[in-house]
């Protein structure tokens, strides 16, 4: 009898955008064309050389350290959420994890007892309902309006409906790129206080605004202090998503509770890296450089989204924020299309992303695991000639579909 592992184990997904990395280079290895990569979830330059020196620096520290994080590390966190968002945080209050992901996977387990609901925000990020159920919660997705935006008085019927412990949103939002406004934050944090549930803030994208707008944070609404945590880290506004650092600031107990399951769980993050942020976070050249990517960014989305909206069929809301597209393409459900001597069909957003990357050779992300299987992601994180290249090769492979 062959050995069996767990349920949980046997039932998670994998990391949509993670996996189609392989997947896009298999797909070149194999019919030898070369892929424009519209998929990452990262920025396409990487730190200063002041923050680079800093972690040849912090190479010395070799042992373990605290579990919660660097303490001088936290004391500049604090000042920087002060600054950012207008909320003072002791450095106490404050844990540094392994990637916002490692934060978010820990709140979870810290906030949620088996079979109990957490409320997420769609469209969302393709790990909240994976990490949610590793915790052993029932994922609930609360739907946006046709913009794709919160929708308060629906969120508190689904709330009161599906008996919700915990709310999870990010703003600037992955994958859509809207950016909730300081009305919609105060009607959720109304929702919020009155059913006396958690909400969690994931605002890793809050460097990356455009149209001048400003970053709004639930947490700088008077009375959310007792209900709200934020989740960031550099990993996007500093180009460092391998180095694995985010940081969760929150009420007392909570960051108390993640602090002890983190000893168990990975001991703390890297020494060297929570050196080497901590000269980030006051580095003018890294403040210069990532706003430098944001003005790319919001160059790459003015010819992007104006381009896939020219394209019949294929509607896209103009992101606000982050450094993606999210078009709907359900339009093309039905359609087909020949490919290797052999006739395709599309019926869905994996389908079409397929079609994409074989009569198109761009790569972007199914909408499905973002909860919204009638749109596909794209990411603007790229040099402003594979934006305009994948337009055109789009704009080319749509005319070769048919009913």
């Amino acid at each position: 009898m062959a050995l069996l592992i767990s349920k949980l184990g046997g039932e998670i997904k994998p990391s949509a955008t993670l996996r189609l990395m392989e997947e896009v280079s298999s797909l070149e290895k194999e019919y030898g064309f070369k892929i424009i990569d519209l998929t990452s979830g990262q920025p396409d330059r990487g730190p200063t050389e002041d923050v680079l020196a800093a972690l040849f620096e912090g190479g010395k520290l070799s042992r373990y350290g605290p579990v919660q994080g660097d303490p001088e590390l936290r004391e500049v966190l604090s000042g920087v959420i002060n600054k950012e968002i207008g909320v003072r945080y002791d450095p106490q209050d404050i844990a540094i994890t392994v990637g916002a992901k490692g934060g978010l996977d820990i709140l979870m387990r810290v906030l949620l007892e088996p079979g109990e609901s957490m409320g997420i925000m769609t469209p969302f990020w393709v790990t909240y309902p994976e990490s949610v159920k590793i915790a052993y919660g029932i994922p609930c997705f609360l739907l946006p309006d046709g913009g794709l935006r919160p929708n308060p008085e629906k969120l508190r019927r689904e709330i009161e409906a599906k008996n919700i412990k915990v709310l999870l949103y990010s703003s600037p939002c992955n994958p859509s790129g809207v950016v909730y406004t300081k009305d919609e934050l105060e009607e959720i944090a109304k929702i919020v206080k009155e059913k006396d549930i958690w909400v969690i803030a994931d605002e890793i994208y809050n460097k990356f605004l455009f149209d001048g707008k400003k970053h709004e944070s639930i947490l700088s609404i008077e009375g959310m202090r007792d209900n709200a945590i934020l989740v960031d880290g550099p990993s996007k506004r500093l180009g460092v998503p391998g180095w694995r650092l985010g940081y969760v600031a929150g009420p007392s107990e909570v960051i108390k509770a993640l602090t002890k399951l983190q000893g168990h769980v990975n001991s703390g993050t890297s020494r060297p890296a929570q050196y080497a942020m901590r000269v980030a976070y006051t580095s003018q050249k890294a403040k210069e450089a990532t706003d430098d990517m944001r003005q790319r960014y919001e160059r790459n989305r003015n010819v992007f989204v104006k381009g896939l909206n020219e394209i019949d069929g294929i509607s896209c809301i103009k992101p606000e924020g982050a450094f993606y597209a999210f078009p709907s393409i359900d339009n093309f459900f039905g359609s087909k299309y020949e490919f290797a001597g052999k006739e395709f069909a599309i019926r869905s957003s994996v389908d079409f992303r397929n079609f994409l990357l074989r009569k198109a050779q761009v790569a972007g992300v199914e909408g499905a695991p973002f909860g919204m299987d009638s749109h596909i992601r794209f990411s603007l994180a790229t040099g402003e000639e594979n934006i305009v290249n994948a337009l055109n090769y789009i704009n080319h492979a749509m005319k070769e579909l048919h009913l």
